[in-house]
């Protein structure tokens, strides 16, 4: 399954019901997808999805038209693909690309701390004070 067939469902599986998405309405969302796609293909002597950045920005519209209001940063990093992989880089930089020229209030951010495992409490802590001091940067916030 894919992040685009379950991120509005009540539980991870195609076939849960769909969540109400309209009982909460954020102004803000982040997205930080990427870091499977990568992982996997490598584990598996596979090339990186040629269709991530299309499936990418698909995923966006779809949480845009729901939280039509909300401001929406496409976050890279945290763990070795989104700091490491050439592949994940390209193809985020072209949907994130495509995503701000037809959408203001869509940004980007990359963090700069990795790990090579999934982030522990200090990876995250890290990662919390780089994005709280971008957020404090960023017009929307004020």
């Amino acid at each position: 399954m894919r992040a685009g067939e379950i991120w509005d469902r009540l539980y991870p599986e195609t076939n849960s019901a769909r969540a109400n998405l309209s009982a909460w309405i954020p102004n803000l969302v982040f997205l930080n997808f990427g870091e499977n796609d990568d992982s996997y293909s490598r584990a598996h002597g596979q090339s990186f999805p040629t269709n991530f950045a299309a499936g990418y920005a698909s995923l966006v519209s779809a949480i845009r038209r729901a939280y039509p209001a909300a401001e929406i940063v496409l976050l890279r990093g945290g763990m070795s693909g989104g700091a490491q992989s050439k592949p994940l880089r390209i193809a985020w930089e072209n949907a994130v690309k495509q995503i701000e020229a037809n959408d203001p209030r869509a940004s980007h951010f990359v963090f700069k701390h990795w790990t090579a495992n999934h982030p522990r409490v200090p990876d995250d802590r890290i990662m919390a004070n780089e994005l709280i001091a971008w957020l404090k940067q960023q017009k929307f916030m004020q």
